[in-house]
C-alpha cells in the first residue's frame, strides 16, 4: 500500500526524534550531513521555483487582460492579504504565550559536524528571481512572443515535475534530519508543545476566515452564503485528500455550477483562476508559522514592518504555487530567508508544520473560492449572454488548458 505524504511526514518526524534521543554520535552526524545537503539542494531550487511560477502566471494572465480578470485577481489578492493580517495579529497576541513553554529559544548549537561540507549556491537571489520573472512574464505577453510565452509555461511545468518527483519526496527525510538534531540538543519537547498549540490556532483561524469570507460575500452579493458553502463542501473534503488546488479544481467547478444564482460562465472563469491565485488558507498558515518559528529560533518576535513586507511579497510569489502539494511552503522559503533571515533549522520547522496541515490549508483555499465567485458574480454575472462582459469568462477555457 502506497503511503500518502502526511503519513510519510509523520514517519520521518518520528524516526528523526528516535535517532536524536537514542542514536549514537555517528548517526547524529549522519543526520546533520543530510540536513546540510538537502537544505542546500532545496535552497538551490527556490529561485527557480519563484521564477517559474510567477513568470508563467503573468504570461498566461497578461495576454488575457480584461476587467473581469483584473477584478478577480485583485479580490483574490486582497482576500489573501487580509487573511494573512488576521493570522499575524493572532500570532503576535497569542503565540508568545505558547512559546513561554519552550523555556528558551532554539540555539544553533553544533552537536557534531557533518561528515562533509558542500555549498550549493543558488544561481540568483530571491528578489532577482522575482524581478526577472515579472520582466520575462510581461515580455512574453507582448506582441507575438509565442515562443517565449510557451517556454516559460513549459519551464513552469518542468519545475512542477521536479517538485513532485524530487523535492516533495525528500522533505520527510529532511524533516527527520531536522528533528534528530532538535532531539539531540534537548530542544524537542518545548518545540513540540508550541507546535501542537500553534496547529490548533491555525485550524481555528482557517474556520474563522471562511466564516468571514462567506459573510462578506453574502452581504455584497445579497445572496445566501449557505447555499454556496454547502455546494463547496465536497470540494473542501476533496482538497483535504489531494492537498492540491489544481487537482481539486474540477470538483470545485462542478459544485459551483450547482448553485442556482451563480452565472455558469462566471463559474467557468473564477474557479479555475482562483485555483491558481487564491490562497488565503495557505498564506495565513505561512504567516503564523513564520512568526512562531522566528520567535523560537531567535527568542523574539520579528518586527512588524518585516512581517508586513513578508505578507505583501508572499501574495505575489505564491501565485501558481498552490496547485502543487507543498508548493506554497517551497515558494515562500526564499522570502523567509531574505526577509526574516531563516536558516536551515528554521526552514525545516516551517516545512514540518506547513506540510502536516497542508490538507486543511488547501481545503480553506478551495472553499474560499466559492466566496470569491459570489462577489465576482455580483458585479459581472448579470449581463446578458451576448454582452461583451458576459463573454469574458470564456478566458477560463484557455487558463484551464494551460495547466498541466
Amino acid at each position: 500500500m502506497k503511503l500518502g505524504l502526511i503519513p510519510k511526514l509523520l514517519m520521518g518526524l518520528g524516526i528523526g526524534i528516535l535517532i536524536g534521543l537514542f542514536g549514537p554520535d555517528w548517526m547524529i552526524r549522519f543526520t546533520e550531513t543530510g540536513n546540510m545537503l538537502l537544505g542546500n539542494l532545496i535552497k538551490f531550487f527556490i529561485p527557480l521555483i519563484i521564477f517559474a511560477f510567477v513568470a508563467a502566471s503573468i504570461a498566461e494572465f497578461s495576454s488575457k487582460a480584461g476587467r473581469l480578470l483584473s477584478f478577480t485577481i485583485g479580490i483574490s489578492y486582497l482576500d489573501t492579504i487580509l487573511a494573512c493580517m488576521l493570522g499575524a495579529v493572532a500570532a503576535y497576541l497569542i503565540v508568545p504565550g505558547f512559546a513561554l513553554q519552550a523555556n528558551q529559544a532554539i540555539e544553533a548549537v553544533e552537536i557534531g559536524a557533518p561528515f562533509v561540507e558542500l555549498d550549493i549556491p543558488p544561481i540568483m537571489g530571491i528578489i532577482s528571481a522575482l524581478v526577472l520573472a515579472i520582466v520575462v512574464g510581461m515580455a512574453s505577453s507582448w506582441g507575438e512572443a509565442k515562443v517565449l510565452s510557451a517556454a516559460v509555461i513549459e519551464f513552469r511545468n518542468l519545475i512542477e515535475r521536479v517538485i513532485r518527483g524530487f523535492i516533495v519526496p525528500v522533505i520527510p527525510i529532511f524533516i527527520a534530519c531536522i528533528f534528530a538534531g532538535l532531539a539531540a540538543k534537548g530542544e524537542l519537547f518545548g518545540t513540540m508543545a508550541v507546535f501542537g498549540k500553534m496547529l490548533a490556532l491555525i485550524l481555528i483561524l482557517q474556520v474563522v476566515w471562511l466564516v468571514i469570507e462567506y459573510t462578506v460575500a453574502g452581504a455584497i452579493s445579497k445572496k445566501s452564503p449557505f447555499t454556496m458553502f454547502k455546494a463547496m463542501l465536497p470540494a473542501y473534503f476533496t482538497a483535504m485528500g489531494t492537498m492540491s488546488s489544481a487537482v481539486t479544481m474540477p470538483v470545485s467547478l462542478k459544485q459551483a455550477k450547482t448553485v442556482p444564482y451563480l452565472n455558469k460562465k462566471i463559474a467557468d472563469f473564477v474557479m479555475p483562476l482562483c485555483a491558481n491565485v487564491h490562497l488565503s488558507g495557505a498564506a495565513m498558515t505561512l504567516t503564523i508559522s513564520a512568526i512562531t518559528v522566528s520567535l523560537l529560533t531567535t527568542g523574539s518576535l520579528p518586527p512588524i514592518g518585516l512581517i508586513i513586507s513578508f505578507i505583501l511579497i508572499l501574495g505575489v510569489i505564491e501565485v501558481g504555487a498552490v496547485g502543487v502539494p507543498g508548493g506554497s511552503a517551497l515558494a515562500a522559503i526564499g522570502i523567509l530567508q531574505s526577509t526574516l533571515g531563516f536558516d536551515e533549522a528554521a526552514i525545516g520547522l516551517m516545512l514540518a508544520l506547513f506540510m502536516i496541515q497542508d490538507s486543511f490549508g488547501t481545503a480553506t483555499n478551495i472553499a474560499g473560492d466559492g466566496a470569491i465567485a459570489m462577489i465576482v458574480n455580483r458585479f459581472f454575472g448579470k449581463e446578458d449572454e451576448g454582452s461583451e462582459t458576459a463573454e469574458e469568462p470564456e478566458i477560463a477555457l484557455d487558463l484551464e488548458e494551460a495547466r498541466p
